[in-house]
């Protein structure tokens, strides 16, 4: 493959690249995981967020980008270890750690002890009074009262949208955009679902609930969107089956979401179906 570039096309793209250049040893994917959470952890980048994942702090678009790097040759991978494909550095970046394989990973996990509460390798790693640690950090997110939240995923990364299920303990997310697409990173129907998947958070997409795309687009003022809303409560007796299921849902899994795109409640239709199920069931609602 020729690369028809001299550098990749992101700014945090090209940290990366030169994050890979200045590593005092090899690492494997999952160490770089690890190093990149450190060094943004110390406040020396702040390019990537991150969740508690398989194997502790995990970012998606980390993943995405070493990936990419890889395709177009800015990297290579080797015997599992990441390398730059050359030596020149544009930027310096100091303060990586050394450490690598279960020595970082211990690292990581005894100072950020939630990123991990969803480790699978966790109990090899540590004693019984370390692992209880652990474990009673990730009883404490455990809730047992009813509630249908909302979120709009608008200026979130997917990392900072997944950390907030997770604190608030979300079972399961009810998507009610017509159309599930997005050109932000994760936040398509697909890999949202798959993604929300590995995390053990149900997906169900409810498109009846959604508006269609071509009421949204002459809006542009405050009056034009409390019309639309207003419009579509009144539309709510046609879409009454699918209210009940999300209420249904609720009652089945405690902890529901309502997800759009919107970052606030009430510049969306969410708030709507909020304010209709909270009133109708006498039950307790959250904007997250």
């Amino acid at each position: 493959m020729t690369i028809n570039r001299s550098l990749p096309t992101y700014k945090r793209q090209r940290f990366l690249l030169d994050f890979v250049k200045q590593l005092s040893a090899d690492a494997t994917t999952t160490d770089l995981q690890k190093l990149i959470f450190l060094h943004t952890k110390s406040g020396y980048s702040s390019y990537y967020d991150f969740i508690p994942y398989r194997y502790g702090p995990y970012s998606f678009q980390l993943a995405e980008d070493i990936s990419i790097l890889l395709q177009n040759e800015f990297l290579i991978k080797k015997d599992a270890r990441i390398y730059a494909k050359d030596s020149q550095v544009n930027e310096n970046i100091n303060n990586i750690d050394i450490k690598r394989g279960d020595l970082l990973i211990k690292k990581v996990y005894k100072n950020y002890p939630y990123y991990a509460i969803n480790s699978e390798i966790v109990d090899r790693l540590f004693s019984s009074t370390e692992l209880e640690k652990i474990k009673n950090g990730k009883n404490q997110l455990k809730q047992t009262m009813q509630v249908l939240f909302t979120i709009g995923y608008e200026g979130q990364s997917l990392e900072t949208f997944i950390n907030k299920l997770i604190k608030n303990d979300i079972r399961l997310l009810c998507d009610v955009r017509k159309n599930p697409l997005s050109r932000k990173f994760g936040f398509s129907k697909s890999k949202l679902q798959h993604i929300l998947g590995t995390i053990g958070i149900q997906y169900v997409h409810i498109p009846e609930l959604g508006i269609e795309s071509q009421k949204r687009v002459n809006l542009k003022s405050i009056s034009d969107y409390q019309q639309l809303f207003q419009e579509y409560e009144t539309s709510l007796s046609k879409r009454q089956k699918y209210l009940d299921y999300v209420h249904l849902l609720l009652s089945n899994n405690i902890r529901i979401v309502l997800l759009c795109y919107e970052k606030e409640p009430e510049m969306c239709h969410r708030h709507v179906i909020r304010d209709y199920i909270m009133e109708k069931y006498n039950i307790r609602s959250q904007d997250l």
